[in-house]
């Protein structure tokens, strides 16, 4: 026998009423059943029959307690907000009658332990973990102002390319938690929040780790013998049977979930909990293609290799899942693009071309041919804003991986400056991508690689309209008759050249070192700080031994002392003080830093930099003389002089903060 977790039956998970499940307008499913929140299906309101609820207008650490969100099976969630900042967190408090078995308390740790474990960007963030006395243990996590991947589902289908975006990132995020030793168990839509964020509309996030576990030291006293914790319809078979749990077992989940998103139904279900576990065990899922007859056949392909029954014939890791993604991706890409577009030598309907029905050199164009401003796919230009915002045109030579290389041999621009770049849409206005400067190839670089001088830009924000927009302009690049105007950056930077960068960085400083900006939150940090650290790790392997046995050490070393820097708010507090960097002591409050901290804190550093408060105390009250006459933009400028002046000051941050909100502009 096997007991599957439910959150089903009586009472009323918000007002322990009996009345049937879904009609009380305070646990509205889903969110009554989540363990972070909800935005648009949040509960509108509380349940005329719920209690007054102590904890709604307390204070809890830092926060102030705004409503209830939801209820789940291990915890109660509430929006609470910081009183000087204004930004929002979650706080998911362990349900009273749980708080006094150590293995509970355990189990609702571990949710924490191994979110901060991974650090990644599409992972919900987890700010702090505290008792609020006698015996209330709470998490702080990040609010998430979105909706859950569930309710997109119930919209209709989801077109492959939104759904192959979606799943890329949920891949990266899982490949991320596995190779921290995290298995999530516990995937399915619910779970899965879209954002808007970065510029995308359908930004992920990953939540609800509360049943994950830590392959490497095999928690076994976290799970009762003979009981399964898991939603049977997205159960991989050997969890169904409760043998072992690795990372396979998430690979099945997140195929059961990419069948959903491609057709709209569950390969699996059952009239009762028993018929979905055996169905689970034994029976082949319908091929997708035969339910939904527009699934491109390499997204099929992807979705029945994920959902193989035994683990050695799926997808043995995430990142072999999110490889044959992203092939189906750039498939269904190309074959969106115009014939023309990929065979300049064949037209639509398969006859030669012959140079009378080609393009003339006026770029007039022929029905049904993709529309480009002059110059672009063909030549290989676009045009680009540098970061001195002027627009130049210049020439591309290879498009891969989210990122571009532009042939430069004039000034480049700084490692790590923004860029935008216009990249060609068919038949509309260029769409506008923003990008990182990222690597340089100088002269002497050219020259030993034989390539082009330029540099290359990793793109951020891209959407599905983004991306399908620079896939087709890589396939146009790269068409027959279409020759780059130079030679593509085929090899990487050599690895001494890449090592003495890392040392470079890693000198300057640790926002430096991690490519963070100075108001990077802290979930951005860990993530950066796990991305960096696979690059060294790759970078070891071409190195010679002895730069693997001295240098190599040495920038962990750094990374690590960086990463503990600016990861952990009470570390991070005094050197952004200390560097006039008040938007990341502004981070450090909301992730938890109480205001007797900041206080004592403040005393100290006034003491290091006398004279600091009075000049702080002069910006001030210039501020509050714009605001008397109506000048906020003014009143703003003086008031982040003072905080830089005197980072720490509570009474400036509240003011700051308080205008910020006013004008309605992020923070």
């Amino acid at each position: 026998m096997v007991a599957i977790q439910s959150d089903e039956g009586p009472p009323c998970p918000v007002c322990r009423g009996e009345h049937a499940r879904g009609e009380c307008p305070g646990a509205r499913d889903p969110a009554s059943r989540l363990g972070v929140l909800v935005g648009p299906e949040a509960p509108v309101g509380p349940c005329p029959q719920a209690p007054t609820d102590p904890l709604v207008g307390s204070m809890v650490g830092s926060f102030r307690v705004q409503k209830l969100l939801g209820r789940g099976g291990m915890g109660t969630v509430y929006l609470a907000e910081h009183p000087i900042i204004g930004s929002k967190v979650a706080i998911k408090f362990l349900h009273e009658s749980m708080c006094a078995s150590p293995e509970l308390v355990g189990r609702f740790y571990d949710e924490a332990r191994a979110v901060n474990l991974i650090g990644h960007e599409n992972i919900v963030g987890v700010y702090d973990l505290a008792l609020l006395p006698p015996s209330r243990y709470y998490i702080v996590m990040e609010y998430l102002d979105g909706t859950p991947l569930s309710a997109l589902l119930r919209e209709g289908l989801v077109a492959p390319r939104t759904a192959i975006e979606i799943l890329l990132q949920l891949a990266d995020a899982l490949r991320a938690a596995h190779d921290r030793g995290v298995v999530h168990r516990d995937l399915k839509p619910e779970n899965v929040f879209l954002l808007h964020r970065h510029g995308r509309d359908r930004f992920v996030k990953l939540v609800d780790f509360g049943i994950a576990k830590l392959v490497d030291r095999q928690s076994a006293a976290r799970t009762v013998a003979g009981m399964i914790v898991g939603t049977p319809e997205y159960m991989a078979p050997e969890q169904c049977e409760n043998g072992p749990v690795d990372r396979r077992t998430d690979v099945y989940a997140l195929g059961v979930m990419a069948y959903e998103v491609a057709t709209g139904r569950l390969p699996f279900t059952g009239a009762a909990i028993t018929q979905i576990l055996l169905a689970q065990l034994r029976d082949a899922p319908v091929p997708p293609r035969q339910v939904e007859r527009s699934i491109p056949p390499a997204l099929e392909r992807v979705i029945l290799t994920a959902l193989a029954k035994k683990p050695e014939d799926r997808y043995q890791d995430m990142a072999a899942f999110a490889a044959d993604l992203e092939l189906a991706r750039r498939e269904i890409a190309s074959a969106a693009v115009p014939v023309e577009a990929r065979d300049a030598s064949v037209d639509r309907h398969g006859e030669p071309t012959s140079p009378a029905r080609g393009p003339s050199s006026e770029g007039t164009e022929r029905p049904g041919e993709a529309t480009f401003p002059a110059g672009g796919p063909v030549s290989g230009e676009l045009e680009v804003r540098y970061p001195d915002g002027k627009l130049r045109r210049i020439r591309a030579s290879e498009v891969a991986h989210g990122g571009i290389f532009l042939c430069d041999e004039g000034t480049l621009p700084p490692l790590f400056s923004a860029m935008q770049v216009m990249v060609p849409v068919q038949g509309s206005p260029p769409l506008e991508v923003a990008g990182e400067v990222v690597r340089h190839v100088t002269a002497g670089d050219a020259e030993r690689w034989k390539m082009a001088r330029g540099f290359a830009v990793q793109l951020r924000g891209l959407d599905p309209a983004r991306r399908a927009a620079v896939d087709a302009f890589a396939v146009r690049l790269a068409a027959p008759g279409i020759q780059p105007l130079s030679p593509p950056q085929r090899a990487p930077i050599p690895a001494p050249l890449a090592l003495e960068a890392l040392e470079r960085r890693a000198a300057a400083g640790p926002y430096e070192l991690l490519g963070a900006n100075a108001d990077a939150g802290f979930p951005e940090i860990r993530e950066r700080a796990r991305a960096l650290r696979g690059e060294v790790e790759s970078l070891r392997l071409r190195l010679r031994p002895e730069h693997q046995a001295s240098r190599i050490p040495e920038v962990l070393a750094r990374l690590d002392a960086a990463a503990a820097l600016l990861g952990s708010p009470a570390e991070r507090l005094m050197f952004d003080a200390r560097h006039g960097n008040f938007r990341g002591v502004a981070h450090c409050m909301t992730a938890g830093t109480t205001a007797a901290v900041v206080e004592a804190r403040r005393r100290s550093f006034l003491a290091e930099r006398p004279g600091q408060a009075e000049r702080a105390q002069r910006h001030l009250a210039r501020a509050q003389v714009a605001r008397k006459l109506g000048n906020p933009a003014a009143a703003m400028l003086e008031y982040e002089a003072a905080l830089s002046a005197d980072p720490l000051d509570l009474e400036i941050h509240r003011a700051y903060w308080e205008l910020k909100r006013a004008r309605g502009t992020p923070g």
